[in-house]
């Protein structure tokens, strides 16, 4: 009986040899990585907030330059819009002198030839309109904002953070904005 029980501590004892082993081997393929130094997560935190600022100025200027486009565009829309009313107004004016000389003013012929007039005018109004409405697509389709580069950053912070505890590095990176 003694026999097995030293054969039993024994197995135990190799067992417990053997796991302490491949927790060491463990432990030297896979090495804790050092916590970022803190001057480090300072300058990385500087490095965030800098970027975070930079993004947000170019986030306003790029809407600024859009609101300052579209409204390019309206003033265009509606100084066109104004050229094809006095256009119209001419010509239903020129109408009316043609039809008085002719002595034809006061028939029927005169409200029928304005309400063409008035038509057409509408249709040219109709035509700017989807004009206009064509050129704010482009200018929505085109507008490309620039803002400050993610890659370069992301190349940096990568290189950076080699070496270190992740945790501590994507601490240091809390605020950033994509």
């Amino acid at each position: 009986m003694a026999l097995r029980g030293w054969q039993s501590a024994t197995a135990q004892n190799a067992a417990e040899q053997m796991r302490l082993a491949n927790q060491r081997r463990y432990e030297l393929l896979n090495p804790q990585l050092p916590q970022l130094p803190q001057q480090a997560a300072s300058g990385l935190s500087s490095l965030v907030s800098s970027y975070n600022q930079a993004y947000e100025q170019a986030k306003a200027a790029n809407e600024q330059r859009y609101q300052q486009l579209l409204g390019i565009a309206d003033q265009t829309t509606q100084q066109r819009a104004a050229d094809v009313r006095s256009a119209y107004g001419q010509q239903s004016a020129d109408v009316m002198q043609q039809l008085a000389r002719t002595g034809m003013a006061n028939t029927t012929v005169a409200p029928t030839m304005q309400m063409g007039i008035q038509r057409e005018q509408q249709s040219a109004l109709d035509r700017l309109a989807d004009q206009m409405q064509q050129t704010k697509m482009g200018v929505i389709e085109r507008r490309t904002d620039a803002y400050p580069d993610q890659g370069a950053l992301m190349q940096t912070l990568q290189s950076l953070g080699q070496g270190y505890d992740p945790g501590s590095v994507f601490q240091a990176l809390g605020r950033l904005r994509f």
